[in-house]
């Protein structure tokens, strides 16, 4: 296999995990190599920008988990930190709700990134 054929299909094993804690794992690397593009110049996990950005909205379509090895509400953070990148205007809506239904301020502020990237994207 490739040399970024194998750290793809890795990053895609944690993305695709049962364990929500790999699936946040996976959706928090993805949004540190989308800021290394700044310096780098090129975020190696781009190739599974679309695959990240679905399971982003999966999450965010069902209440935050609960779980005892992570925060309270940790999935939807993950999720709406990796959408203050590559959210779109469809997301929107989406974001929107999460907004006007979570009582944790945590999410409330990374919502509202997520709100503003998906205002600027060209539709």
């Amino acid at each position: 296999m490739d040399e970024v054929g194998i750290p793809l299909q890795a990053f895609g094993a944690l993305l695709h995990s049962q364990n929500i804690g790999m699936v946040c794992r996976a959706l928090n690397m993805y949004q540190v190599a989308a800021a290394y593009t700044q310096v780098s110049g090129g975020n190696p996990l781009e190739p599974m920008a679309d695959e990240v950005r679905g399971v982003a909205r999966e999450i965010l379509s069902r209440p935050p988990a609960e779980d005892e090895e992570m925060r309270a509400g940790f999935d939807h953070i993950s999720a709406l930190n990796v959408l203050s990148v590559l959210a779109q205007p469809a997301d929107a809506e989406l974001i929107t709700a999460v907004l006007e239904n979570t009582t944790n301020e945590e999410i409330r502020a990374v919502a509202k990134l997520a709100a503003a990237t998906a205002r600027t994207q060209p539709g």
